[in-house]
């Protein structure tokens, strides 16, 4: 796991700590905002730093030769996107590394590859993360995780530099059904998950 990435654990489990608390328990399995602009997502099993409230929206995803249902939340800002899409494969493999590159293929499209590393979130989750380029000179931030039939998408188009694009890149946490980040190593923390 990255040394960013680490910091971004222990920023959220910080952050969580001081204000799970207040969340209601009617909300627990719908989207919880446990401070400004963290968002955490149970059913979908993520959390993430979102510049602004995430909107949301069911799409088909395509992957090699499979299609399968997938939810994307997303916040668009003019020219600035961040999303994080979650890939549903239920009927197939609870980790498959080959579904992770082949979900890397088009990001690699998308401009000058600057910086590409086989990061996984944490052992036995395999991941990649890539930093590119754009012709048009905006970064495009990226990584790509799969645990428990779920392939994660996170996308921070933004000018380069961007804090906003840089923060949410490394506020991605992976949870489990009661809310614990799957990083076993670095944080532990429970998210107001609990059914």
């Amino acid at each position: 796991m990255s040394r960013f990435r680490a910091i971004s654990a222990v920023l959220l489990s910080c952050v969580a700590a001081s204000v799970s608390s207040m969340a209601p328990a009617a909300e627990q399995t719908d989207t919880i905002a446990i401070a400004p602009n963290v968002y955490v997502r149970c059913q979908y099993r993520i959390a993430a730093i979102f510049p602004s409230p995430p909107m949301m929206r069911d799409i088909t995803y395509t992957n090699g030769d499979l299609k399968v249902p997938a939810r994307q939340f997303y916040v668009e800002r003019g020219m600035d996107l961040f999303s994080v899409t979650v890939a549903d494969f239920t009927n197939g493999p609870a980790i498959d590394d080959t579904i992770v590159e082949n979900a890397v293929v088009p990001l690699r499209q998308r401009g000058e590859v600057r910086f590409q590393h086989p990061e996984d979130y944490t052992p036995g989750i395999p991941g990649r993360q890539l930093n590119i380029f754009e012709a048009n000179g905006r970064q495009h931030r990226a990584s790509v995780y799969m645990a428990d039939h779920r392939l994660v998408i996170t996308e921070a188009n933004a000018a380069p530099g961007d804090f906003n694009a840089l923060q949410f890149e490394q506020s991605i946490l992976m949870l489990d059904a009661n809310g614990r980040d799957l990083n076993n190593v670095a944080n532990r923390q429970r998210y107001a998950c609990e059914k």
